[in-house]
């Protein structure tokens, strides 16, 4: 699969957008393996190159006109362009623009600061961008906290990828859909992508709110497996916690670990792995009872914190940094021996406090659209509602 990244000679090369939308085209450029890049000269030459390169997927901004667009429509590859432009918007497959706010995106998939690079903030400067975006710069401050714009954006245009650990685990072939959208155009690479690859199953995740890619899910034989519940929590107020005596959260230790993998033993009950059928439910019970393990020895989330009954560990909040100031919270446990009466909101609270106090600014934390316990804890403790997303499996039997 080649992509090419495909540029415009124009006369706005200074403006702020102009900036933000080329930058991030050669960044994504530079982390695609299989890419070239070439400067539009004329339609014709630019069929030519896609033919005789085999290009399946075409990158461009903004700049590229109508009449361009529709050619490359015609010519059935996947096309990317980066900022928003009206007319554009039933030709692209995908549209990605990082200066769009939640006032003015609308639900679209790849849009506002979620998806601006660290390297642009700094070479233009917060204030600037803000001012740009028509956005308090304490805000868009507040909003990059949670951003992942370099792993996310490349994910995005490679399109699907093998999960290797998923694969050696289960002991099949598993493949991600990773641009979260679904168009024919996409659907046709993804059928050549599982063929090449031998995949046995493919999994997807949609934006709950994309209509068109849920009904091409359908189309093209995608069943529904679960809801995936994004939760966030700024670390910028206070949290409340009502203290139990006899009992403290702390690091997890390594003594600890057989006790608490029993506490995570049933917690699968809840997945997509459970729900839909098809997997080793004895894999799929070791997968969750392991993971505490790992957090502890930091090889799967960093670490965990761990509340004890004086010296007796019975519940746990595993932790993993994904960058300086921002964390996700992985798996939540609690002992059925002291459910009840606040536990969980005491774990939960002490340990977004030790994450305060080591710096956090932002937490993140997903569940499962059927485990109404755990929402319900996560919304006592601060947190709101950040997206909604679906998963969907396909197996090729």
């Amino acid at each position: 699969m080649k992509t090419l990244f495909l540029t415009f000679e124009t006369k706005d090369k200074t403006s702020i957008p102009s900036i933000v939308y080329n930058d991030t085209l050669l960044y994504i450029r530079y982390n695609i393996r299989e890419s070239c890049i070439c400067t539009y000269e004329s339609d014709s030459a630019l069929v030519d190159c896609i033919t005789s390169h085999g290009i399946s997927i075409v990158v461009t901004t903004k700049d590229v006109s109508y009449e361009t667009a529709l050619l490359l429509r015609g010519l059935n590859v996947v096309l990317i362009v980066i900022g928003i432009n009206p007319e554009l918007k039933e030709i692209t497959d995908i549209e990605i623009d990082p200066l769009l706010t939640r006032k003015t995106r609308r639900n679209r998939n790849f849009a506002g600061p979620h998806y601006l690079l660290s390297s642009i903030v700094e070479k233009l400067g917060l204030g600037v961008l803000a001012k740009t975006m028509k956005l308090p710069a304490d805000k868009l401050e507040e909003e990059l906290q949670s951003n992942q714009a370099e792993v996310e954006l490349v994910d995005i245009v490679s399109l699907f990828k093998k999960l290797q650990w998923d694969s050696a685990y289960f002991g099949f072939n598993i493949g991600f859909i990773s641009c979260l959208r679904l168009t024919p155009n996409i659907e046709r690479i993804v059928k050549d992508f599982t063929k090449s690859e031998k995949i046995e199953l493919l999994e997807y995740l949609c934006n709950c709110h994309d209509k068109v890619s849920v009904i091409n899910a359908e189309k093209s034989g995608y069943s529904f497996v679960d809801i995936r519940l994004t939760f966030e929590r700024h670390l910028n107020n206070d949290i409340c916690i009502n203290e139990k005596e006899g009992y403290r959260v702390g690091k997890g230790r390594l003594q600890d670990i057989e006790k608490l993998r029993s506490t995570s033993s049933d917690i699968y009950k809840d997945s997509r792995y459970y729900f839909d059928g098809e997997f080793d439910r004895e894999k799929v019970i070791e997968f969750y009872v392991n993971w505490i393990k790992k957090a502890i020895l930091g090889k799967f989330d960093d670490y965990a914190y761990v509340m004890y009954r004086k010296d007796d560990p019975v519940g746990f909040c595993s932790v993993k940094e994904y960058k300086k100031n921002a964390v996700s919270i992985g798996l939540v446990g609690i002992d059925k021996a002291v459910q009840g009466n606040g536990m969980a909101e005491y774990l939960l609270n002490k340990s977004l406090m030790k994450l305060r106090e080591n710096g956090k600014k932002y937490v993140e934390v997903v569940t499962q659209g059927r485990n109404y316990e755990a929402q319900r804890l996560y919304q006592k403790c601060g947190f709101l509602t950040k997206k909604t997303e679906l998963w969907y499996h396909k197996w090729f039997h």
